[in-house]
């Protein structure tokens, strides 16, 4: 049997030494980041589409309303900071106002999950600049709107009644035509809200939920069923009162739907099932698929709700120069 010589061996045996520690640092390095990589992941819901940058005119008139309080723009038209207070709480919104004298539509505006007033900000001032007042506000829970989030439950849609009334009875509002618009969960809250209040005369509904259980027992992204089982419980009662097909015989207004085909934070099921009940019920709708679109369809919904809008609420209104 050979025997080596340890004083040849030693600078080999040490190398192999080395390399092991380096390869077994290198090992654990990974290791630790994947397994931050997945409770990152399961800390936070899972999303089908990254958040979206804000624009330049997003973040332009934000900093300009949180420094001034109201802007006066170019087109004349002017949009303030509206935070108020509900049931203890206070909410954050911003107002439009077209230039000019007269009582103009009112338009509420309510974003989505983790979205806010400010992400409305291009679409509110669009509507400003072709003749409608709008009120946008952030659904409690998210921004700088207090309360946790109960998924357009009750305490969601008092805050959303209280911000509609007050743009309702803003001297420059014409009460007798008033709309919502809503994307994603806002679109839910649209289609919770249209039902509730009498007075509405046009709505858009964009990428919403419309049959609760349905979109829970669908969803493939479990952030998304376990937000709807935390704020909601999930019981019998929470998932009727915000599914709102089933009330929607007691729909009085026409309504714009707007889905992308791809959409996998909400099924376009959820726009199939509503077309085909508001087909049942006879009602005035307008529907539009988009069928390589995701959850974010894109800026054509700002130009099919600006068209439903000024058909639906007769609006002749010369747009200002900016679009």
């Amino acid at each position: 049997m050979a025997i080596l010589d340890p004083g040849k061996s030693s600078g080999y045996t040490s190398n192999r030494w080395w390399l092991a520690l380096l390869v077994g640092a290198c090992m654990s390095i990974i290791a630790t980041a994947i397994a931050m990589a997945l409770v990152t992941a399961h800390a936070r819901p899972a999303s089908a589409n990254p958040p979206q940058a804000p624009s330049q005119l997003e973040n332009d008139i934000g900093k300009g309303i949180d420094k001034e309080g109201c802007l006066i723009l170019e087109s004349k038209a002017q949009v303030c900071k509206s935070d108020y207070q509900f049931d203890g709480k206070s909410v954050e919104a911003i107002s439009f106002r077209p230039a000019g004298e007269g009582r103009f539509p009112g338009v509420l505006l309510i974003p989505g999950y983790e979205r806010t007033a400010r992400n409305l900000i291009p679409l509110g001032v669009r509507l400003a600049n072709h003749g409608f007042a709008a009120l946008a506000v952030t659904q409690p829970g998210f921004g700088k709107s207090q309360g946790p989030p109960d998924f357009v439950g009750p305490r969601t849609l008092a805050t959303l009644t209280a911000g509609y009334q007050r743009l309702r009875q803003e001297a420059f509002v014409d009460a007798s035509r008033m709309a919502i618009y809503g994307y994603s969960r806002g679109g839910m809250a649209a289609s919770l809200l249209v039902l509730q209040l009498g007075d509405v005369k046009a709505a858009v509904l964009a990428a919403g939920v419309y049959d609760f259980q349905r979109a829970y027992d669908e969803s493939t992204l479990p952030g998304v069923r376990k937000n709807m089982l935390q704020e909601t419980g999930m019981t019998k009662d929470a998932v009727r009162a915000r599914s709102s097909i089933l009330r929607m015989d007691q729909l009085k207004c026409p309504v714009l739907i707007l889905h992308g085909g791809k959409d996998v934070n909400v099924p376009v099921s959820q726009a199939l099932v509503l077309r085909e009940r508001l087909t049942q019920l006879h009602k005035d709708f307008e529907i539009k698929i988009f069928p390589d679109r995701e959850h974010s369809i894109g800026p054509e919904v700002g130009d099919l709700t600006l068209d439903f809008l000024h058909r639906k609420l007769q609006t002749d209104v010369t747009p200002a120069t900016q679009p």
